[in-house]
């Protein structure tokens, strides 16, 4: 197939990374998709199923827990420690207005989501920067001698110069015969071609590895990985399911169906404060059909069941607050899970993060080494104003040392890591 080939793992992988794309986009990409996640009920005609489908609801757990957990990991700034030129990059680290706070942010949620990306490192005549891959982008690659990332670009129609539209473009990097990084951008003019062909080069020297950073799961490769949320993916997908069905059956049963017998189809009756129904045969009966039954219960209780599926598998934002005191032993355990799939993901970008830095700076002609460090600690342990109080007093009446008071006002983020007892 040429350029556009896509390699087999990509090929194997793909169904699952589109599940959790779209359950991430929301309603709209779920719905948009029809049968592929709410098959037919029978022979729905077409407007029976697009009442169907309209009526269902799909909560976004994904996005919730997703934002929620990257909360948790950059509700502290990361700590960088690079040349002053790297931290003045950092302000805008892509050169095209976002911060590296914010890219960070971002690999963060897409390594939750997918558990695989890359960054490239690149540069213009100015300075360097780094560019960022979701996993769909990242479509073949030969060890580590060439890599194909499938791009969108802007461009203009003929007869019309500010008719804009976007089309599909790929860039291949690769290490030619002569050992030298060569990037090469593919175009679609009846048929795939070259483009452009560039060889970069770092103080005039070309470059001989690819300036390209991969993650995948805890590895720092191209190979796909099960996203980690999938299972939550799965979940939610099927209490979307149930929650179609629950408000199908609630349009046809929610409201009672008035009848009459006794009477010919010929008679038109009216329902209102002004009508009454005037029977002729005293045998004649009039009532209101209603619902009655387990069926829609039976169906409340699944959406329930995987809701609470869901907060053990993560989304925790779902859940419902407690009605006593939640134990720090039963928190820590419930937390437990959570915490394994997003300490994966930090140290998964922590350690890319550091190894793109360490290639921005190298072309920056600043090499030195770089440490990156995100935060691990996740649940926020601000001292509330009654530990506090209590933590004062026992200071003040000598039950507890000046260093041990400290050492509780820092774990309580109440004062700054590097405070020393001096400084107090």
């Amino acid at each position: 197939m040429g350029i556009e080939s896509t390699h087999p793992l990509y090929d194997e992988t793909k169904p699952k990374w589109t599940r959790v794309r779209d359950s991430f986009l929301g309603s709209d990409e779920v719905k948009k998709k029809g049968v592929d996640y709410l098959p037919k009920l029978g022979s729905q005609t077409k407007e029976q199923y697009e009442s169907y489908v309209l009526r269902a609801m799909y909560v976004n757990a994904i996005k919730n827990t997703v934002q929620g957990l990257v909360g948790a990991v950059m509700r502290i700034d990361p700590v960088i420690e690079a040349p002053d030129r790297v931290k003045e990059l950092a302000e805008d680290i892509t050169g095209t207005g976002v911060s590296l706070n914010d890219f960070i942010s971002n690999m963060l949620s897409e390594q939750l989501l997918m558990g695989r990306q890359g960054i490239l490192v690149d540069r213009t005549e100015e300075r360097a920067y780094l560019s960022g891959y979701t996993t769909e982008q990242i479509t073949n690659w030969m060890n580590d001698d060439v890599i194909i990332l499938k791009e969108s670009y802007l461009k203009t129609d003929g007869a019309d110069p500010y008719q804009l539209e976007y089309d599909v473009q790929y860039r291949e990097l690769l290490i030619d015969e002569d050992n030298k990084f060569l990037v090469r951008i593919w175009r679609d003019d009846n048929g795939w071609k070259v483009v452009d062909e560039v060889y970069p080069t770092r103080v005039g020297q070309a470059l001989e590895e690819l300036p390209f950073v991969a993650l995948s799961g805890n590895e720092l490769n191209l190979n796909p990985t099960q996203p980690p949320l999938l299972s939550l993916v799965d979940t939610n997908l099927s209490m979307y399911r149930t929650s179609a069905d629950l408000e199908h059956g609630r349009h046809f049963t929610a409201l009672p169906t008035p009848y009459v017998t006794g009477i010919d189809d010929t008679n038109e009756l009216k329902i209102g404060s002004g009508s009454a129904w005037i029977l002729p045969d005293p045998s004649s009966r009039a009532g209101y059909l209603e619902f009655s039954g387990q069926g829609l219960q039976a169906l409340e209780k699944a959406v329930e069941e995987k809701r609470s599926i869901m907060a053990g598998l993560g989304a925790s934002l779902l859940q419902n607050q407690k009605s006593g005191v939640e134990s720090a032993e039963s928190l820590r355990l419930r937390q437990n899970s959570e915490a394994s799939v997003l300490v994966g993901a930090v140290l998964s970008v922590q350690e890319g993060i550091a190894k793109a830095l360490g290639l921005l700076a190298e072309w920056e002609g600043v090499s030195s080494d770089i440490v990156v460090t995100l935060n691990t600690d996740f649940v926020d342990t601000k001292i509330d104003a009654g530990d506090l109080t209590a933590l004062m007093g026992a200071w003040q009446s000598g039950a507890i040392s000046h260093e041990t008071f400290l050492y509780n006002m820092k774990k309580g983020e109440i004062l700054p890591e590097e405070t020393s007892i001096e400084d107090e």
